[in-house]
């Protein structure tokens, strides 16, 4: 049975500084986790989990977010 997936550092930091801009422009928009989770369509504790970079994000809930946001998916990737 092969081991179970385990992200490389790398991948939990990409995770990490992803969360961290979703949690700044959340807030920027001052919006609550819950409010931004029924603008996305998402679940407030997904909301959490993807700021503590403790899940990876599929690109459909990025692009569910950053629309949520009202800014550009690159926004999630990159301050300016």
């Amino acid at each position: 049975m092969p081991a179970p997936y385990q992200p490389d550092d790398q991948q939990i930091r990409d995770r990490r500084d992803v969360g961290a801009r979703i949690l700044s422009l959340r807030r920027q928009a001052d919006l609550t986790q819950e409010k931004l989770g029924e603008r996305a369509g998402l679940d407030r504790r997904t909301i959490g989990r993807l700021e503590n970079g403790l899940v990876p994000a599929t690109l459909d809930q990025l692009g569910a977010i950053a629309r949520a946001i009202g800014v550009p998916l690159w926004r999630l990737f990159r301050e300016k």
